[in-house]
C-alpha cells in the first residue's frame, strides 16, 4: 500500500511540474524540427515534408507519459525567391499525455522560415523562423488527490480536498522563434549550429485562485556535423543544451549511416547520451522519400534506480514529397 501512495504522490508533483515547468520533447528532436527551432520550417530537399513522433515513456509501470506530434511542410514562392534561397510555411499539432490522461495538453502552431543563401555557390546559408502556437492544457481534479483526502485507509477521493481550483482547462497563445547557420562544401559535409526561443510571450498557466504561474521560456542552443565516410556511408554528429524554469538539459550523441547500394538508402546505427539521465540507441532507415527511426531510452537517473522505472520508447517517420537526393540521417539541423 506504501508503495502505491508514494507512486500517487509521485504523479500528482510530476504532473504539475510537467504544466507548470517543462516542455514534452523528444529524444529523437532531430526528426521533430518544428518542435525544437522553428527555424527549421522549410529547411529541407524537396517540395513538402510530413513528419510523425511518438513518445512512450517509462511504459512497464502503465502510462504516466505518451507525447504524440504530427507536421506538414511546404516550400512557398519558388519561382520568386533566389535558387540559393529557401521559403517554408509549416502546420504543427502535438498532444502530451500524463497518468492515463490526467493531464492533457494538445498545441496547434504554425510556423514560417526562410532560408538566405550567403555565396553564389549555395554552400552557406541562414535561416530565420517564427511559430504562433495555441495550447490548451487540462488536469482531471477529480482523479488527483490531495493532502486532506489522506485517511488511515489510504486515499479517499471522496472528501473534499481543500484546494481553491479556478480552472480545470487552461488555453492560451504564444509565440517562438529561432535562427540557424548551415554550412556544407563541395563533398556534401555539412555543418550546422542554431539556438531557438519558446514562449517568448511566457502566458499564464495556472489552475489554482492562488497560483500565477506563467510558462516559463525553453532557450535552445544544437549544432550538428553530417560527414562523408568512404564512399557510400555516413557519420552524423548532433548535441544541444536546453534550459527552461531552472531545469538545464544537454545531450549528444553520434550515428553511423551504412550506404545501401548505390543508391541514397542508409542504414543507421547510433545513441545519444542525456547528461545525468539516459543513454538510448537509435536505428534508423533512409530511402530516397522516408526516413524511420526507434530508440529506446535506458533510464540512468536516481528515479529509475529507486523506483525501478522501465526505460521509454519512441519512434518517428519523415516523409519527403518530390524529393531529388537524399540527405542522410533525419538531420535538419
Amino acid at each position: 500500500m506504501r508503495r502505491h501512495l508514494l507512486y500517487l504522490v509521485f504523479f500528482c508533483c510530476a504532473i504539475l511540474q510537467r504544466v507548470a515547468a517543462q516542455d514534452p520533447h523528444f529524444s529523437q528532436y532531430f526528426s521533430s524540427p518544428l518542435s525544437f527551432n522553428p527555424a527549421l520550417t522549410g529547411y529541407f530537399e524537396g517540395n513538402s515534408r510530413f513528419t510523425a513522433n511518438i513518445r512512450n515513456q517509462w511504459a512497464g509501470i502503465g502510462d504516466p507519459y505518451t507525447t504524440g506530434t504530427v507536421s506538414f511542410e511546404s516550400k512557398i514562392l519558388t519561382r520568386i525567391v533566389a535558387p540559393n534561397d529557401k521559403w517554408g510555411w509549416g502546420m504543427l499539432a502535438l498532444y502530451d499525455q500524463a497518468a492515463g490522461g490526467v493531464y492533457r495538453g494538445t498545441y496547434l502552431s504554425l510556423s514560417t522560415g526562410f532560408s538566405k543563401g550567403l555565396d553564389a555557390e549555395g554552400e552557406q546559408s541562414i535561416s530565420v523562423g517564427v511559430q504562433a502556437t495555441l495550447a490548451r492544457n487540462t488536469v482531471d481534479f477529480d482523479r488527483i488527490s490531495f493532502g486532506n483526502q489522506l485517511t488511515s485507509g489510504g486515499y479517499d477521493l471522496s472528501i473534499p480536498s481543500g484546494e481553491s481550483i479556478n480552472n480545470r482547462s487552461v488555453h492560451y497563445a504564444d509565440l517562438n522563434a529561432g535562427i540557424l547557420y548551415n554550412y556544407k562544401d563541395e563533398n556534401e559535409n555539412q555543418l550546422s549550429i542554431g539556438a531557438s526561443m519558446y514562449h517568448i510571450l511566457r502566458p499564464a498557466l495556472s489552475f489554482f485562485s492562488a497560483g500565477n504561474q506563467s510558462v516559463q521560456r525553453r532557450y535552445t542552443i544544437h549544432a550538428s556535423a553530417n560527414l562523408r565516410v568512404k564512399e557510400n556511408d555516413q557519420l552524423f554528429f548532433s548535441a544541444h543544451l536546453m534550459q527552461q524554469a531552472g531545469a538545464t538539459e544537454t545531450v549528444a550523441g553520434a550515428a553511423y549511416g551504412f550506404g545501401i547500394g548505390d543508391a541514397d538508402r542508409y542504414f543507421y546505427l547510433g545513441a545519444w547520451l542525456r547528461v545525468k539521465d539516459a543513454v538510448y540507441p537509435y536505428v534508423g532507415l533512409q530511402t530516397d522519400s522516408w526516413q524511420a527511426g526507434i530508440s529506446y531510452d535506458i533510464t540512468s537517473s536516481d528515479l529509475q534506480r529507486k523506483q525501478h522505472f522501465t526505460g521509454s520508447g519512441e519512434v518517428s517517420f519523415l516523409y519527403f514529397f518530390n524529393r531529388t537526393r537524399g540527405k542522410g540521417i533525419p538531420c535538419f539541423f
